[in-house]
């Protein structure tokens, strides 16, 4: 290789110093060539960000219009669902309701309507809007005793560091009710203004079941455990308010019910939740009469029950309100449960069981195909079958009186009801051979050896219960007053009605007074976190301060 001429004629140093210039320049070039390529992965990253960031706004965007798109169409139903009301509110003059029909149908769709205001302001975008007509406040009579309520700031220093001077109140009252005496609350929020840098600081309004209503919290209350405790409707809790001094009007009435329905319901969607984790569970259904206003007539409902077993420490009862005894509305309310179900031969469950629920029979309803042969016929058959299932019991009695836990209460069963169970079972087939069928006593026999292996699981597993009786006691309340309850047609009355008592009888179950209990919830639960419900079920609620 020919070296240029200049390069010949340099010596060793020159050499050396041209290479390390040369390396020198190779280095800077590779330098600007990495920060180039160092920009360009820059340039590029950003620009990838920049798309990840138009994809993600493209994303939110579509599902915001989504859910835009949800809530005009949930606003665009309740609004059809309110026209509708109205429309029978307004023309159901003709059609043929008794005195007591027509003012339980007021009550039911003026509750109705002021649920569904609610839902659908809540539903709205808030914007600004139009200032709406404040609606006529009911007077309180000067002769009540009034009891103030003071609401202060909790400093009377202004951040300045200024004191601050009281320049004035503003008052709002609000009616409270013991039964038969009426009150007034005086809730009285002090002005106070900083003279230095005029900042004025008032205290808030307190949170309220109803905002701006006039109603305290124990009067909505009062209203709630009378009509779905006491089985006391509107009607009549109008007349006895009148007779306390103050004509409450059961349209307003009806409008406290609806809005505390619209409030309470996230509790008792918390409290279904608890219930579903549970691996027993009771079902059972009882009809309802449901009015339904195009019809002029009452059509059976029924008010569907689910609750914990006895043995449980969560007792709990959830009621849902159906139009009709479809099998569907026990799989839609179970979802995807899985469990031991304890219920009666309605063939409504039966797909449950197809689905891998575990059927519990319940030894009350075959005893009673019995009781009832005794009873007419004095049969000597049903009398023998009574004895062993009274033998049955018995065990079940003892263990109720020594409070045996789960693995000791099964351990009684196997060594008395076991033997008991299978004698009994021997003695049923033997009898049934001996019977004509399509007889009453051949009915009775087949109802227990067609169900025996639901009916006797509950030998083999503690957590289980003889019979389904635990859910049968929180239905009779419903049967007590189900004459007070005629819903109209759109089955929210209904549902509001089973919300409301489920939190009433599952406050019974845990050993609270329903008035107590709702009292402190409803005075909660307007500040309460959405993520701390659950402090408020039952089985959890310790009393406020």
């Amino acid at each position: 290789m020919e070296l240029p001429r200049q390069w010949a004629q340099m010596n060793a140093e020159q050499l050396r110093d041209l290479a390390a210039t040369l390396i020198s320049q190779l280095a800077e070039r590779d330098a600007r060539i990495s920060q180039h390529d160092t920009q360009i992965s820059e340039r590029d990253a950003a620009i990838s960000a920049r798309d990840a960031e138009l994809s993600a706004k493209e994303a939110q965007l579509a599902s915001r219009n989504e859910e835009l798109k949800h809530k005009q169409l949930k606003i665009d139903q309740l609004t059809h669902e309110m026209a509708t009301l109205k429309r029978w509110q307004y023309g159901r003059r003709s059609e043929q309701l008794d005195a007591v029909q027509r003012s339980l149908l007021d009550e039911s769709i003026d509750a109705d309507l002021e649920a569904i205001s609610l839902e659908i302001e809540a539903l709205r975008e808030r914007a600004p809007s139009a200032p709406k007509s404040k609606p006529r406040r009911l007077a309180l009579p000067a002769s009540f005793p009034r009891r103030d309520v003071p609401h202060e700031p909790e400093r009377t220093q202004c951040s300045c560091g200024c004191g601050l001077e009281r320049i004035g109140e503003d008052v709002s009252e609000k009616l409270d009710y013991t039964p038969g005496v009426f009150t007034v609350e005086r809730h009285i929020r002090g002005k106070w203004v900083c003279r230095s840098c005029e900042t004025l600081i008032q205290a808030p309004v307190p949170p309220h079941m109803i905002d701006k209503g006039i109603p305290t919290v124990a009067l909505l209350v009062h209203v709630l455990i009378a009509k779905y405790l006491d089985h006391c409707p509107l009607y009549r809790q109008e007349g006895i308010f009148e007779r306390a001094g103050l004509a409450i009007p059961r349209s307003t009435l009806a409008q406290w019910v609806g809005a505390c329905g619209v409030k309470l319901q996230p509790l008792l969607d918390v409290l279904k939740q608890w219930l579903l984790t549970r691996t027993v569970l009771h079902a059972d259904e009882t009809p309802v009469p449901m009015l339904k206003p195009g019809l002029g007539r009452t059509h059976q409902a029924y008010l569907w029950s689910y609750s914990s077993s006895e043995y449980d420490k969560l007792q709990a009862v959830i009621y849902d309100f159906a139009d009709s005894r479809s099998g569907l509305h026990a799989r839609d309310f179970l979802g995807a449960w899985r469990g031991k179900l304890v219920c009666d031969d309605y063939s409504g469950y039966k797909a449950l069981f197809e689905r891998g629920i575990i059927e519990i029979g319940c030894t009350a309803h075959a005893r009673r195909k019995f009781h009832d042969l005794y009873v007419n016929n004095r049969s000597d058959i049903a009398e023998e079958a009574l004895r062993y299932y009274a033998a049955l019991y018995d065990v079940e009695r003892e263990a109720r009186e020594r409070n045996l836990d789960a693995d000791a209460r099964r351990q009684l069963r196997q060594q008395r009801s076991k033997p008991i169970a299978e004698a009994f079972r021997q003695w049923l087939t033997r009898q049934r051979t001996l019977v004509p069928d399509g007889s009453a006593t051949a009915k009775a026999i087949n109802y227990s050896l067609k169900r025996w292996a639901a009916l006797i699981r509950y030998l083999d597993d503690g957590d289980l219960p003889i019979d389904n009786n635990h859910i049968e006691n929180r239905i009779r309340p419903v049967a007590l007053g189900r004459g007070n309850w005629l819903f109209c047609g759109s089955l929210r009355a209904g549902k509001r009605a089973a919300a409301i008592m489920s939190l009433i009888q599952s406050a019974k179950l845990n050993g609270h007074d329903p008035y107590l209990y709702l009292k402190d919830v409803m005075e909660r639960i307007p500040i309460q976190p959405a993520s701390r419900l659950e402090e408020l079920l039952p089985h959890r609620w310790q009393r406020g301060n």
